[in-house]
């Protein structure tokens, strides 16, 4: 790939995608002196993130969710979400030292850990002391895969400043998994989470998971939701009512912004790659097929017709073949 189109891929990519959050910054501790907590980067960065999301994104790869569900703000609510998790000490709980906790006792003893522990957990707080989140990918997915992809997004993301726990749930169609993440860190910092931190989880899990073996991918929604044409709600309320609509659909209906922002930064790569190499150009064709399937319609029509075309002149050419010039008969 050559610099120029790498610089694009770069440029315009992370315009769709976001750039990516490798570190959370410089933070006060408790002691209110500066540290930066350990962040390991992403697995791919520049122009080989931007690709790889290009393909799982014109591929429909499955999105990973990650969500923070809440938090406890003292003893009572963290207690009460660690026997939510463990379902009373029946489902296993598994800690940043890959220690198993299983019973209620032993979820007692880590409640009364974190309680009494390095800076403690008070009874009743202002702000999160834990940190909520909920791990899963779509039904059908392999739940060995996630659990493993769970365990090692954790031990990446949190393992060397926070203590936290996680259990795996198989009681709904969607494999899941609840983490609980305490906030102060071994360093004294605190665990203050943004968008990009969470668009950052949703792309260290993807790659646990594609280590896995599972395909799986992390985008803004923007980037895969907003590139269809938009209807207005006068016309479907219209449609609902079932009165005509003929003077609506004769009006072209418009891009929103933001997706007119990002359909114009996939047609920017897909100019880019078309003049690559074979891998660039099969890229280019898959990102417009992404942004207008009836292009793929259109050029399978198109590969049709070229070859009933070329089916007919090789039987006009065997036609010849078959009946040699007849005009030496008469002789």
């Amino acid at each position: 790939m050559s610099l120029v189109v790498d610089g694009i891929l770069k440029d315009w990519g992370e315009r769709i995608y976001t750039k990516p959050v490798t570190s959370q910054g410089i933070k006060r501790t408790v002691t209110r002196s500066r540290t930066s907590p350990p962040s390991k980067p992403l697995l791919l960065t520049g122009s080989a993130r931007v690709r790889d999301k290009l393909m799982l994104t014109t591929r429909k790869a499955p999105e990973v969710m990650v969500k923070i569900s809440g938090g406890g703000k003292g003893i009572a609510q963290v207690k009460a979400h660690l026997d939510y998790i463990s379902r009373n000490g029946l489902v296993a709980l598994e800690n940043e030292d890959g220690e198993i906790i299983l019973g209620r006792e032993a979820v007692q003893d880590v409640r009364d850990e974190w309680k009494s522990g390095q800076y403690g957990l008070p009874d009743n707080g202002s702000r999160r002391e834990t940190f909520n989140i909920v791990l899963s990918m779509p039904p059908g997915t392999d739940r060995r895969a996630v659990n493993d992809a769970i365990r090692a997004f954790a031990k990446t993301e949190f393992g060397a400043n926070h203590a936290y726990v996680f259990a795996i749930h198989d009681d709904e169609a969607h494999p899941h998994g609840h983490l609980c993440v305490k906030a102060l860190g071994l360093d004294g910092s605190r665990l203050n989470p943004r968008k990009a931190d969470l668009q950052r989880w949703r792309e260290r899990f993807a790659e646990a998971l594609r280590e896995q073996g599972i395909e799986a991918n992390a985008t803004p929604r923007r980037a895969r939701s907003n590139t269809h044409t938009t209807v207005k709600q006068a016309t479907r309320h219209a449609a609902k009512r079932g009165k005509s609509t003929k003077a609506a659909e004769r009006e072209q209906p418009g891009l929103s912004g933001v997706s007119r922002a990002i359909r114009n930064g996939y047609e920017h790569i897909a100019k880019a790659l078309s003049a690559g190499d074979i891998e660039d150009k099969s890229l280019a064709l898959e990102i417009v097929r992404f942004l207008d399937p009836s292009q793929d319609r259109t050029l399978q029509v198109t590969q049709r017709r070229q070859r009933s075309t070329e089916v007919t002149k090789d039987a006009h050419r065997l036609d010849g073949t078959n009946h040699p010039d007849t005009g030496d008969l008469s002789r």
